[in-house]
């Protein structure tokens, strides 16, 4: 039996947090929701009490009048009609509020306090969510998410790319909100690409399973080894087998990997990682396509690997920024 005293303080709101959480795990056994049912019951009838004196100046001789009393009163006395529903509900929510309290103390209930974590070019960011899941984020990414998730999901919204370790809670479903579309997990690994000025959102999948769904509720399974390309502008979603997924996350250990990517996606890419810009000269050399593997940190050696496999040369100008040109 919990200490009457603790229960006491949870329910008018003065107990601590190890105090509210004992009581909390305590309403959830079949003893706590006697005491609970219990305790309803008994502060129904002390309201009912309390109502009859009001109205009366002596005591009901037998039970069966104060019943039939009560019952004329809610037929003839519109007024007291609402008090005697009152008399329900008021232990009811009194007892619902203390719950409510518990469950705020014990942090499991929505916080509508939102933090926002923004990742400027040349940075990389990990952050740990109040439910156990690891988000690493990437160079020029943000991040929105509640201080504490709600009783029946976990949301978030994500502008950027992010790498996902979402903690297993199959009750609790976890989403990501990526304006045009959304995705849906419960625990799992993946990784999404989703800038504002990307052409394209690309889900890849490490572990487990995800549901994608966009702005017209189709909805599409990945499975291990997959991934998403949702098209923005035709707003078509394509799913295909990864043959290598550190194309796709290379980047959470500071290394490079395309595959037949077009120079406009890499030269994005190096801008956001190196926040540095690009000018480029030909606008016809963006759609030359590279692939490329390399672990190197340093930018001026990324370029000329990237020069010994093409025409392009960069030179860099006096503001550190690029000028992407052609051999002649």
């Amino acid at each position: 039996m919990m200490d009457p005293k603790i229960i006491d303080k949870v329910l008018s709101k003065t107990a601590s947090l190890d105090e509210a959480r004992q009581v909390a795990a305590w309403f959830a056994t079949e003893e706590g929701q006697e005491y609970f049912s219990q305790r309803y019951d008994r502060e129904s009838y002390l309201l009912n009490e309390k109502i009859i004196s009001e109205w009366l100046d002596h005591k009901i001789p037998t039970e069966r009048m104060k019943v039939r009393f009560i019952s004329q009163l809610k037929m003839r006395i519109s007024t007291f009609r609402f008090r005697v529903v009152a008399a329900v509900i008021i232990p009811f929510i009194l007892l619902a509020g203390a719950f409510i309290f518990v469950a705020n103390r014990a942090g499991v209930f929505y916080s509508e306090e939102i933090a926002e974590v923004i990742v400027p070019y040349g940075e990389q960011v990990q952050i740990v969510l109040q439910d156990g899941t690891i988000v690493q984020l990437n160079s020029g990414s943000s991040l929105q998410y509640p201080k504490s998730f709600g009783l029946f999901n976990r949301k978030i919204k994500l502008c950027g790319e992010a790498y996902f370790s979402v903690a297993k809670e199959f009750g609790r479903p976890f989403e990501v909100n990526l304006n045009e579309i959304r995705v849906k997990v419960t625990g799992t690994k993946f990784n999404v690409k989703a800038y504002p000025d990307d052409d394209k959102i690309t889900v890849s999948l490490e572990e487990g399973s995800v549901n994608i769904a966009d702005m017209n509720k189709n909805i599409y399974l990945l499975k291990v080894g997959q991934n998403a390309d949702f098209d923005k502008k035709s707003g078509i979603c394509t799913v295909n087998e990864v043959e290598d997924m550190t194309v796709h996350t290379a980047w959470r250990t500071k290394s490079l990997n395309f595959y037949r990517t077009p120079l406009k996606e890499i030269l994005k890419t190096l801008e956001r990682q190196y926040e540095v810009q690009f000018a480029v000269k030909d606008s016809s050399f963006l759609n030359y396509k590279f692939s490329i593997s390399t672990s190197r940190v340093n930018l001026s050696d990324i370029l000329k690997d990237m020069e010994k496999v093409s025409k392009i040369r960069f030179q860099l100008d006096n503001q550190n920024n690029f000028i992407v040109s052609s051999l002649k």
